[in-house]
């Protein structure tokens, strides 16, 4: 609760220091655990993420104006509060409390012996279901335990790769690709600027608009909602749980109509044979058929493709 006030407050008066983590204490408590609570992005979060995407939109902007005044110091401050609410975003994301849980089992590893920064991987798994019905887990939760496994047999060396990889598997990816995108952009253009080259600088900007732009736009997109409802059928169809399965292709249905037209010709095509292909598996969801889970799951990859295929967005906005 503390840290959700501090975010909020945060985006509210665009603080001007980059959010850290609070303080997680490790508690040494059985191995295995079970928990199946299940959450999604409220709408407090996704006003908090819209918010403060708009917020660092006006940040790059007034960047902007002011290299073209001449003015780069205020440059440079407009960009590190840029970045500031970027951190507010991904502090904001589903993702944030597990990498939180991955860099405290990567810090006891730097100074404690294996056997005891075992523990720190309970509230991973924990937190890990509960994000699994909004953000793909399973190369996470792979990489995990094989993590445990190295942990066990005393592999420093090898528990860290494996943390890292567990990190950098985590992507909410209609927030996490565009936002990189942002924050490198951004980046780039201190470094112009350091440089003396604000002309570079304001290339770079221009392109880190776009990125940022895509966040407030498409995380309440229909074509994400889609996504998110397909990835949801997948899992409860293999979960047995076919009433559940057959309201989520409603939901992917219901949003793929929207998002048909809301895009370009070509993609609309695209968006059409999904929902075509989503209406044709309904009818098959009662058979119980291993090879529908299957197709379940290529209908959300495609879904996911056709989400990312927006990205494309950036560099067609760089160029104009």
């Amino acid at each position: 609760m503390k840290k959700a006030v501090t975010i909020i407050l945060a985006a509210g008066i665009l603080m001007l220091s980059p959010i850290t983590s609070g303080t997680v204490f490790a508690q040494v408590i059985h191995e295995k655990v079970t928990v199946t609570p299940t959450r999604t992005l409220t709408a407090g979060e996704k006003s908090i993420i819209s918010s403060s995407a708009v917020k660092v939109l006006r940040h790059i902007a007034q960047a902007r104006a002011d290299i073209h005044e001449k003015d780069l110091n205020h440059a440079r401050g407009e960009l590190r509060q840029a970045l500031t609410l970027i951190d507010i975003i991904r502090a904001t994301l589903p993702t944030a409390k597990v990498k939180d849980h991955i860099w405290v089992a990567k810090k006891h590893l730097s100074y404690e012996d294996t056997e005891s920064v075992i523990p720190d991987l309970v509230p991973i798994y924990a937190s890990l279901d509960e994000i699994a019905d909004i953000v793909p887990v399973s190369k996470a939760r792979e990489h995990i335990n094989k993590a445990r496994e190295h942990l066990k047999k005393g592999n420093k060396k090898g528990a860290k790769k494996e943390l890292n990889l567990a990190d950098e598997s985590l992507i909410f990816s209609e927030v996490d690709l565009p936002l990189s995108y942002t924050e490198t952009h951004i980046t780039d253009a201190q470094g112009f600027l350091a440089k003396k080259e604000p002309r570079k600088a304001a290339e770079a900007l221009k392109a880190a608009e776009d990125g940022v732009q895509f966040v407030d736009v498409d995380i309440q997109s229909p074509m994400t909602q889609a996504r998110r409802s397909l990835w949801k059928a997948t899992k409860h169809y293999l979960a047995g749980d076919m009433t559940a399965t057959k309201k989520d292709l409603e939901d992917a249905k219901s949003a793929l109509r929207k998002a048909g037209s809301t895009v370009d010709a070509k993609t609309k095509v695209k968006v059409k044979g999904l929902l075509k292909d989503v209406d044709a598996i309904e009818g098959e969801v009662d058979k119980g058929a291993k090879e529908t889970g299957r197709d379940l799951k290529g209908l959300y990859e495609r879904a996911k493709d056709l989400s990312l295929e927006t990205m494309d967005l950036f560099e067609s906005g760089r160029k104009n």
